[in-house]
């Protein structure tokens, strides 16, 4: 299925049998995508999940393994869609995973109101102040990292508008971004529920942050153990290991 030079399949994680196309003039996923994939809250009533700016299709695929429910992608760059088309296909998913192009500014023109049980995201990190120069030279690697096509706004009013009354919103973001994060998931009616905070190691300040809310609640915030993601020596923890599907 590799259908470009600068395409590549390599085994997906440690999971048997799985594999993922990537391009390395694309995005590739990291274990951001791990980790919210991981801490999404998954039960009986998660029946219809949606990832909002699926890349390649990790999120979904990595969903597949913890849940039987179904699962859609939304991406807005041609070339990730056909990734994650061809993912999904490559991996035997289509039962379970569906991929569609579409704007998440003009998430109300492919999906209806109240439509999805939990809604996932590992959006673009980084706002944009306008110097060109902290911008990637290819377009598509600063569309996945700067808020230039999306912002956080964008992303956590959409979900709002996805998710039905107690539906589960989850995302990885930066540690640095998180009062944005609180107060818009307040503004849209997304009460925050569970915070973990992500370090590097046990020596380092958190960096990057695991966020979950629910839609119409009443407020109660849990602040979870921290979570790391390198021993020492360097070698990953056994936490993480475990999520790379490595249980040695």
């Amino acid at each position: 299925m590799r259908e470009h030079s600068n395409e590549v399949i390599i085994d997906f994680l440690n999971h048997k049998g799985m594999k993922i196309i990537q391009r390395n003039d694309f995005l590739n996923f990291s274990i951001d995508s791990v980790l919210v994939s991981n801490f999404l809250t998954i039960n009986k009533n998660r029946k219809k999940i949606i990832d909002l700016g699926t890349g390649n299709g990790v999120i979904p695929m990595l969903l597949s393994m913890r849940t039987e429910a179904k699962i859609t992608g939304i991406e807005i760059q041609d070339i990730s869609v056909d990734l994650a088309k061809r993912n999904i296909i490559l991996n035997k998913l289509e039962s379970k995973v569906e991929i569609i192009k579409g704007d998440i500014k003009e998430i109300n023109l492919n999906f209806k109101d109240q439509s999805y049980d939990a809604v996932i995201t590992n959006p673009p990190f980084f706002k944009f102040n306008g110097d060109e120069n902290q911008l990637n030279n290819l377009d598509q690697l600063t569309f996945a990292r700067h808020e230039i096509l999306i912002n956080l706004e964008d992303i956590i009013k959409a979900g709002s508008y996805l998710l039905k009354n107690r539906g589960c919103f989850t995302m990885v973001h930066r540690a640095d971004r998180l009062i944005d994060i609180l107060e818009l998931m307040k503004k849209y009616k997304l009460e925050p529920k569970r915070i973990r905070f992500i370090h590097t190691t046990m020596e380092k300040s958190a960096k990057i942050i695991l966020v979950e809310g629910l839609k119409g609640v009443k407020p109660g915030l849990t602040i979870e153990p921290p979570l790391y993601i390198n021993e020492k020596s360097g070698k990953y923890t056994q936490e993480v290991l475990r999520m790379f599907g490595n249980y040695n």
